[in-house]
């Protein structure tokens, strides 16, 4: 039998570079990771840094883009994008994980934590570990580690320091329910709307005051339009990185291993950074001009208790006992 003509040889091993192409093209995998943090944040600059690893480790076979600032929408829209596959990864806080699977709202309860040594015992302790299985178990998604993303303060235009002073005070807090109950404790008028217009809001006096972390009052240049910062530290909040379930079964048993370790080993770093930072973004806002003052935690913890339970949030029986054991 005559060999193939020369231009059907061609042909041949045109379709078969192509077809090599193609499948080597569909072994990268290709992710986004959207938050609503500003490129400066350290969160951020963990995302950049995992994705950095990830693509490394996988000798360029998983590649993630990170997307910064709400371009991909709001936090309370994660859960659901996660779900339908229109993001892979995302940060998303533990109170709006809580809507999806209330235990998790344990973290988020007013006053629930003693102090930041409380919250690191939390965040490696066994509790949390069931907790973020509930999670996986009840969403399909992939909560891989959690991350500390701050103690909430308040500030706000004017000063303020006992509960009393916030009765009617439209105070900007996000729409998840552990958020709300902190609001409505001290007789302050909740106003939610989007965190890209948190800025303005407060620039226009739509909002009067706002509660989050000191390192998002510094990136978000909130002391240009609030005068005075309350420590309450009311939640030591914490941000869950999740995969979406579709994403994470894209994923061999080996690159899982490989991206959940180095996450949570970022998560580690990010930790530190966010600690270490807490000190020095209240110095930062003090040089700016802004009066920072401590409060009274015990004032406000009595507001809250009188008014609801973790078990209303949605806590499992038992849940807050263990949390409070952990102080010891």
């Amino acid at each position: 039998m005559k060999s193939l003509l020369p231009w059907r040889r061609a042909g041949v091993f045109l379709c078969m570079a192509f077809a090599g192409a193609v499948a080597a093209h569909a072994q990268v995998l290709q992710f986004k990771w959207g938050h609503v943090y500003e490129p400066t944040s350290i969160f951020h600059q963990q995302a950049e840094l995992a994705a950095r690893k990830i693509a490394e480790q996988s000798e360029g076979k998983i590649k993630i883009e990170v997307v910064p600032s709400s371009k991909l929408g709001q936090e309370g829209d994660f859960p659901l994008m996660l779900a339908n596959d229109s993001m892979q990864i995302a940060y998303v806080g533990q109170a709006t994980l809580a809507e999806g699977y209330p235990p998790l709202s344990l973290g988020s309860y007013p006053f629930a934590f003693k102090d930041l040594d409380h919250m690191r015992k939390y965040l490696a302790s066994p509790l949390l570990a069931e907790l973020m299985k509930g999670y996986n178990e009840k969403s399909g998604n992939r909560m891989v580690a959690s991350v500390y993303y701050g103690a909430r303060q308040v500030t706000s235009a004017k000063p303020l320091a006992k509960p009393e002073d916030f009765r009617d005070l439209r105070l900007y807090v996000p729409a998840a329910a552990a958020y709300q109950l902190f609001a409505t404790a001290v007789d302050a008028k909740p106003v939610t709307l989007p965190f890209m217009s948190l800025y303005g809001s407060l620039k226009k006096s739509e909002v009067e005051a706002q509660e989050n972390p000191l390192d998002i009052v510094k990136s978000k240049k909130l002391y240009e339009v609030q005068k005075y910062v309350l420590l309450t530290a009311h939640v030591y909040d914490t941000l869950g990185i999740v995969i979406g379930k579709a994403a994470w079964g894209r994923l061999s048993p080996q690159q899982q291993a490989m991206v959940e370790k180095v996450l949570v080993e970022t998560a580690k770093w990010t930790n530190v950074g966010v600690i270490a930072g807490e000190l020095e973004d209240e110095k930062f806002l003090r040089d700016k001009g802004m009066t920072v003052s401590p409060a009274n935690r015990q004032l406000f913890l009595e507001r809250v208790v009188k008014r609801s339970t973790p078990e209303q949030l949605g806590a499992r029986p038992g849940d807050y006992a263990r949390l409070q054991a952990l102080a010891n």
